[in-house]
């Protein structure tokens, strides 16, 4: 039997590869027009974004990461997370999967 790995995470602020920290949150929701979304419980952060959420650049991050103000790709997500996340984030070795073992 061969298991395949999972593919390496990609970030979740921005959306490119290569993400390489994650840090852990309380699942919270933001309502759209159409669904409750759901954020799960852990955020994946490539270098760049990581820095920005370390930096508590909330701008930044959002003009980074090409996110509009308005809607699920925006604001709301990054303000849920600043209050749903634990501080610090927990890295892994670039091109794993930290979910794969779990």
């Amino acid at each position: 039997m061969h298991n395949n790995p999972s593919p390496v995470p990609a970030c979740d602020f921005c959306g490119r590869q290569g993400a390489i920290a994650f840090y852990d949150t309380t699942e919270f929701f933001v309502p759209t027009k159409a669904y409750d979304w759901a954020s799960g419980n852990r955020f994946y952060a490539c270098p760049t974004c990581r820095t920005l959420v370390d930096a508590l650049d909330r701008n930044g991050l959002a003009t980074y990461a090409e996110l509009g103000p308005h809607g699920i790709h925006g604001i709301q997500v990054i303000t849920a997370f600043r209050d749903h996340h634990t501080p610090g984030a927990t890295t892994f070795t670039p091109g794993t999967h930290p979910e794969h073992h779990r």
